[in-house]
Formats: C-alpha cells, structure tokens, sequence
C-alpha cells in the first residue's frame, strides 16, 4: 500500500518536544473548525482513533505530518500561518519547507530495523499492572504483542488490511516521561519487524503529541 505523506517543517525554529502541544493547541484554537488538526469535538469530547495529522520535534525542528486527503486541510490551515503564541511566548514562522511523499507501508518480505526517536508511550492503566509485575522475558513478550497491536490498529485507521501475520523483535529500554504533568512509563529503544513504516510516523498512545515516533536504521538489525 502507498500511503502519500505531506511533511511540514518550521524551518530555522527550534523547539523543545515538550511545547508540541502548545502548538496543537495553538492551532486547534486558531482553526477549531478543521477537526482534523486536532481531534476535538467540542470541549468535552474528542474524536478516537489514530490521528492523520501528527505534531512532532524531529531533530529540535517543529514538524507536521498530515497522510493522504487530510493532507490539504493541513496545507490549508498553516499557509497563513506567521507565528505561533505559545501562552508565555511568541514563535515566529519565517520560514516553511513543504514535502509530499508517496511511502511504502504494510506487510514486508524483508525485515527492518527502526529507532524510536521520541518514546513511545505503549502501556495502559490495565496493562501497566500486568507488565510491573512481570520478569524480564515475560515483559518482553508484553511489549512484543502491544507492539504488534499498534501496528494492526494503525493499519486499520489507515484503510490497510493485514493479512499475514506481523512479527516484531525488540531491543528496548523504560524512560520515564512527563505527560499531562503526570509521570508516565515509556520506552525508546530498536524493534525489527517485517512491516513497512514509513519515517516519522508515530506509533502507540498520543502519537498526535509526539510520542512514538520511529525512523528506519540502516544497521542491518540488532542482536
């Protein structure tokens, strides 16, 4: 399956990961009628499933993602776009570099190495428990099978079918993360899977922030 990818970067600005959602609140404000840009209903709802557009830092450098038709209404919203108020500063947009991309993406004769360049936020409030007390292999296993999970939901919401089984292998270690102000487990680390991802797109819970962003290495795998 080709998946076509619009990229946008806020060139010669840096940003700390953890002001991502300062700037997905700030465009949800400016455009609350795009529900695209940032999964909001109303003020109590939100809208569920893997987010087509995508908030990151890929190396300091603000950057969104925006996959197929949604990719318009991204190109929409930020061509007018000249500064970004975060609250207790002002980010000016002087510049912006677009790129559109038809990316490979699915079930793979080969296998691929890829990095997770900001962690990945895998575990739930039920899962949790079940991986705090587990041993090492058997936590392995857990993030194996959640992984695979990831990859299936992300298909779904993406209008690709799996029909061969997807098999991952993974070389991890837990972060901890700050999350809504809250302390949270994540994990950063390698996995190798026989499933074609295309470069910064995210995988796992609140990839819309950031988190779980992979990028494919050229190391040839990893033992």
């Amino acid at each position: 399956m080709i998946i076509r990818m619009l990229i946008i970067r806020l060139e010669e600005n840096k940003i700390n990961p953890r002001d991502i959602p300062k700037v997905r609140g700030y465009i949800a404000g400016k455009f609350p009628e795009f529900l695209e840009l940032h999964n909001h209903i109303d003020n109590n709802e939100f809208r569920y499933g893997y987010p087509m557009i995508q908030y990151k830092s890929v190396e300091g450098v603000p950057t969104i993602i925006g996959f197929n038709e949604y990719a318009v209404k991204l190109i929409e919203a930020f061509y007018d776009i000249k500064e970004i108020d975060f609250g207790n500063s002002i980010m000016e947009v002087h510049e912006k570099a677009y790129k559109i991309k038809n990316c490979d993406f699915g079930i793979a004769e080969n296998y691929y190495n890829y990095r997770f360049v900001s962690p990945w936020m895998a575990l739930n409030q039920k899962n949790y428990q079940k991986y705090n007390s587990a041993n090492d292999k058997e936590k392995t296993e857990i993030l194996k099978k959640i992984l695979i999970g990831n990859l299936l939901s992300m298909s779904k919401y993406l209008g690709y079918r799996v029909e061969q089984p997807v098999n991952v292998f993974v070389k991890l270690i837990p972060v901890t993360v700050n999350f809504k102000n809250n302390k949270m487990l994540a994990f950063k680390g390698e996995f190798m899977t026989n499933f074609l991802i295309p470069d910064y797109l995210g995988i796992g819970k609140s990839v819309s922030r950031g988190f779980g962003t992979v990028v494919r290495t050229n190391n040839g795998g990893f033992k």
